[in-house]
Order: structure tokens, then sequence, then C-alpha cells
């Protein structure tokens, strides 16, 4: 919007005049916008309760369908210490005997510590930049002669002198090691921004003297370097022009080292086994799979090497020595670690001297019948059975096993397993039908969505009491959740026709089970009779825990049933699933109408952008006007300014 300038001739408030004018027209918008405040409100209270529905929906009644929940078994072991249970739903009820004669174990290999020794070793590392020119060898040792050798370096700038270095030198030309080399051409003007490095069999020497000019013009150094000695000898730019050969590197492949002498208490997972007299080429094999050794074969490298072989190996630094085991329990899971050179087993103390641990089979006596394993853990006729410890003395040679206590396990069905299965859905569904008879029985007090103009008169504690008030009774008679709860309770009284022990039928309900609703005021409650909890009803006889001791079976059939004869648990989770499936005016997963909410409230934001175009037109037109009378009463006083000038001439 351009700068107005108004009042100039007529000295009136114009800006205030619009406003106020343009006012009534105002309160047309905001009425939109309390509408479209009021909708995203709805939005909010049923996405909160939506999510609430679903949750229940997906846990408690879910659990309340599934046979397997009332069908639970536990089962409890006379000393945990030796044996562990848990029960499934197809375990005998009753008592259970176990013996255990023997663990499972995994095979373990511990070497003897490596680093106690007197080895003396010598090997030849790689070179780098603080090595000495004069210690530099080969990869097999010998001495490169460099000490002595030149390196010839020329600027292409004529004020700049050209260097030479002496390697190894003692006079003022001399230069003992790369590091040294480069702290001198960075001391010295013209050739600060060229550095030489070594590293991976790589000694480069690099030109970073490119600069910008006033002009944006690049400008830099160019250097010609020979260096006989390291196979170096060309041209080095300030940039690089691949066509035209000019390049800002220049190297060399070249295999550095010098001789570093180390005992046995150096070494370290990063020692390479063969500076510790292990030859290249070695192999060394578990179980008919191999790992060879290369030149540059560390002991880290080693024992992740045998790790990939189906066994876990470490080396202990501290301790020097290696640690071999199998990577799980049982006889089959066995190896044996064997090498192409005997030597290299006993140079890692893996050979004679090393303690070699078998791995050997869980063996257990259930009921009279011996089962063995390579797991500690069996399952067997419904009870998963987990040996802790043995329980008795047993001799592998001949079968016997003396001295034996056994442990005795206890299965029989899960009641209280059950008992909270029921008792986590009443407690949900009250508190969800609860909040849902609240919003829907919740009135309506007299209050509005804030404007702008009013929110800013107000703090921020006062508008959030405010909005408080103004969101109650939002729900108030919301048709779908009057559908949801008329439809819940409907279930939730309903008989369900169940097969006793001697096969005659009978209509149970909720109430057959100790689970009875409140008075009227309550509007559905659900409350178990004699649960600790509710203590309106704890001092009842809890029948719910009596039929779970006495007829467990009956549960299932009263919650789950069957497709002629569906349960109550199942009526409830298909009867939720349908009313949150997908239909035009909501989407899956959903029991509100959310598109159609959507739709209202982008209507109302049109309706917002609408009204905001008519009241800019409005203004727009007030202004205009405004701006005519400023235009007529200019031209007015200045009519009158001639004539009073005329008049005054006249005189």
């Amino acid at each position: 919007m351009g700068m107005r300038m108004t009042g100039l001739v007529s000295g009136m408030d114009t800006e205030s005049m619009v406003k106020e004018l343009v006012a009534a027209s105002s309160t047309k918008v905001d009425k939109v916008k309390k509408q479209k405040q009021i909708i995203q409100w709805k939005q909010e209270a049923w996405q909160s309760l939506n999510t609430k529905l679903y949750d229940f929906y997906k846990n408690e009644v879910s659990a309340l369908k599934q046979a397997s929940s009332f069908k639970s078994k536990k089962a409890t072991s006379s000393d945990e210490t030796k044996v562990t249970v848990k029960a499934s739903s197809a375990a005998a009820n009753g008592s259970h005997r176990v013996s255990v004669k023997q663990l499972a174990s995994s095979a373990y290999l511990t070497g003897i510590n490596i680093k106690k020794g007197n080895g003396q070793y010598t090997t030849y590392a790689n070179a780098s930049a603080s090595t000495k020119f004069e210690d530099m060898t080969d990869e097999l040792g010998a001495n490169l002669g460099l000490k002595g050798q030149t390196i010839t370096i020329k600027s292409g700038n004529a004020t700049v002198a050209d260097l030479t270095f002496v390697l190894g030198g003692d006079g003022p030309d001399g230069v003992a090691s790369i590091e040294e080399l480069n702290k001198r051409l960075a001391e010295t003007e013209g050739y600060k921004k060229l550095k030489a490095a070594y590293s991976d069999g790589e000694l480069t020497f690099t030109n970073g003297s490119a600069s910008k000019d006033a002009d944006g013009n690049t400008i830099g150094e160019i250097y010609t370097i020979e260096a006989g000695a390291f196979g170096i000898s060309g041209e080095l730019d300030f940039k690089a022009d691949e066509a035209a050969g000019r390049a800002t590197v220049l190297s060399a492949d070249l295999d550095l080292r010098y001789e570093k002498k180390f005992t046995s208490t150096d070494i370290s997972s990063s020692t390479k086994l063969s500076d510790i007299g292990i030859n290249v080429g070695t192999t060394f094999s578990i179980n008919g799979k191999d790992f060879v050794v290369d030149k540059n074969t560390t002991i880290s490298d080693f024992t992740t090497g045998l790790s990939k072989l189906g066994v876990s190996a470490s080396f202990d630094e501290k301790q020097g020595r290696f640690y071999i085991n199998s990577a799980e329990t049982g006889k089959d899971n066995d190896f044996t670690l064997t090498s192409s050179d005997s030597s290299a087993l006993d140079i890692l103390g893996l050979g004679a001297g090393a303690t070699k641990v078998d791995a050997k089979d869980a063996i257990i006596d259930y009921n009279g019948v011996e089962y063995v394993g390579s797991s500690n853990t069996f399952d067997l006729n419904g009870l998963t059975i987990v040996a802790r410890g043995v329980t008795g003395t047993y001799d592998p040679a001949t079968g016997a096993l003396t001295n034996d206590t056994p442990v005795s396990i206890e299965a029989e069905a899960d009641t209280d397993g059950m008992y909270n299965t029921i008792k986590n859905f009443v407690k949900k569904y009250n508190e969800l039908i609860d909040e849902m008879n609240t919003l829907y029985n919740e009135k309506k007090p007299e209050y509005e969505p804030l404007t702008d103009e009013e929110r800013s008169q107000l703090s921020d504690t006062q508008i959030e009491q405010w909005e408080k008030k103004a969101k109650q009774g939002l729900l108030r008679r919301d048709e779908t959740i009057n559908t949801l709860l008329s439809s819940m309770r409907s279930i939730l009284n309903n008989a369900v026709t169940v097969t006793d022990k001697d096969g005659n039928e009978q209509k149970m309900t909720l109430a057959s089970l100790g689970i009875v609703t409140g008075d009227y005021s309550e509007r559905g409650k659900l409350h178990i009779l004699g649960d600790e909890e509710d203590s309106a009803y704890a001092a009842e006889t809890n029948k719910l825990k009596e039929m779970l001791s006495s007829n467990p079976e009956i549960f299932s059939q009263v919650f789950v049933g069957d497709k002629e004869n569906p349960g109550i648990g199942t009526q409830l989770n298909d009867s939720l699933f349908k009313a949150m499936g997908r239909t035009e005016t909501s989407r899956s997963l959903t029991f509100y109408n959310d598109i159609t909410l959507e739709n209202e409230l982008k209507a109302k934001e049109e309706d917002i952008d609408k009204w905001a175009e008519k009241l800019k037109a409005l203004e727009d037109k007030y202004y205009d006007q405004f701006a005519a009378m400023e235009s007529a009463m200019a031209q007015l006083q200045s009519q009158q300014s001639y004539i009073s000038s005329l008049m005054g001439g006249a005189k």
C-alpha cells in the first residue's frame, strides 16, 4: 500500500475517520474469524478424543477379543537359580520335575601373554614429515642415501632468489626433514605458499600462492623444482589447467620408511604380524574357513578376520592375550584353530601353553526323559525351560547324575493375568465414557472466541482462562459421540450363549461374571464386584476372580466366542472398526467427520479472504473520497487567495 498524505488542507484526522467508517464492516470479518476458530477447536477436541478411542480399540478391546488372553498359563520354579520357566497357553497344568545335568557353553581359547617375552623386533615403518632424510630406507631396510642430496627451487619472479636445500646438511642450507623444509619455506619471502608433504607413500609439493589482483585477475608465483633424489622435476604453477599442462601439485610415488626397533612390551593392536615374525602368506584356519596374512595385516586386522570365520576374537593389550570363543553355545559350535605355519600360533600365544575349553551341550531331565540341546533353553510341552545351574553331579562318561535335587515346576491357569486384562479394559472404558459423556452433556457458556483487538487488551492468563470457557460445550449433543456411546453400552449389555463343562447352553452377560453398571448418574460406567481399588464395590464378593479360578474356559466364550456366536469383545472390536471406516466425510481410522470439518474450515478461510478484499476496496474508496475533498478544498483556497490578491491590488 502506498503512503497516503491526508488532512493536509482540511486538518481532519481522515485516517481515524476511515477506520470508523470501515469498522462496521470489520465486525462481519470478526464474526467469520470466530466461526473459523470454533471449527479449529472442534477439530482439536475431536483429534484428542479420536486418539483415545483408537488406543482403546487397539489395546484394551483387542486384548479382550484374543482367545490367548483367556487361555494364558503361568509357571513357577522351586529354584530359579537352577531353572527358570515360562508357560504358553499350551502348557499342561500340574507339577513337572526338571534336573539339570550339564549347562551348554561356548568353546574358549585363551592365549598366553605375548608381551611378557623378551622379543626384540625391527620394523621399517612409514616415514612421516618429522622423519630425518638421513634415516630414510626402503621397505626392506636399505638406506636410501638421501643425506647430501639437494632440492633446488626456482621462482619465475626475478625479484625472488633461487633456493637450494641440502638434505641432512649441517650448513645454513641444510634441512633435516620435510618438516624442517616446510619451516624454511614458510620463513622465506616468495616461497611462503609452497609446501611439501609426505603421506601414504607419496611426496608432494603444492603451490598455494594464487590470489586476486585489484582487477579480479588470478596472480601468483611459478616454481621450478628439481629433487632428483625423489624423482621430482618440473614446473609448479599457481593455477591448474590440464589442457595447457599447468598443475598446482608435483608428486612422486615413493615408499619412504625408517628403521623402528621395539620389544614384546610394545606389542599393540596396531602391530603388524609380519613385524613379530609371522610370514606374509601364512594361513590361519577355523573349521575349514581361512584367513591369510599380508604385509599390512595388524593384530587388529587378525582378530577382525577371525571374527568373520564364525567365532568372536579379541586382543587385550593390557593382558597381552588373545581371546577366542565360539559365537554360540553347544558341542556342534566348537572350533579348532590351525595355521599353515606351526610357529605362527606359538608367536601369537595360541599354540603350546594356550588354554582351550571345549564347547558343551546342555543336558536336562524333564519328567524322566533326557533332552540334549546346544542352548540352555528348551521348549517342552508348552513350557520354555531355561537351565541356569546344575542340580547334581554329572559324569559324562557314564551319564550318571548323583546328589541330584530336582527342581519342581508348577503350571496353572494365569488367573491374575486374565483378571488384569478384564480390569484394564474396565478402567480404560470408564475413563473414556466419562470424557465422552462430559463432552456430550457439557453446556455452552456465553463466551465467544476473542478478536485480535480483544486479545491485545488481556494478559496471557486472562486469555487462557477465557478460551478455556469458550471451548466448553463445543461437542454438546454431538451425534457421533452419542452413537458411539449407545453402541458400546448396547454391546456390553448383550447376553452371549455359552456351553458349560457339562455341555449345557446358557446365556451369560457381564453381570453374570460380576461386572455390573452403577446407578443412572454414572451413565454406563462398569464396576467389578469386590475389586479392592473400587471403593464403592470393594466389600462385595469378587465373583470374577472366583469364576476365573473355577471355570476359566468360559471366559473365552463370553469375550471371544466364534463366527456364529461372537463374544462381547469381538462384537465391540467389530463395532469400533466399522465406526472408523473410511467414508465420504471421514478418513479411515477416524471416528469423526474430519473431512467435513476440514472443508468447513477451508470455506471460512476463503470467506475471510473475500472479506479482506472487500474491506480493502472500501477503505480505498473512502480514502479516494477524502482525497477528492482535500483537492477541492485546496483549489478553493487557491481561488480565494487569488481573489484576495486582486482586491488588494485594486486599492
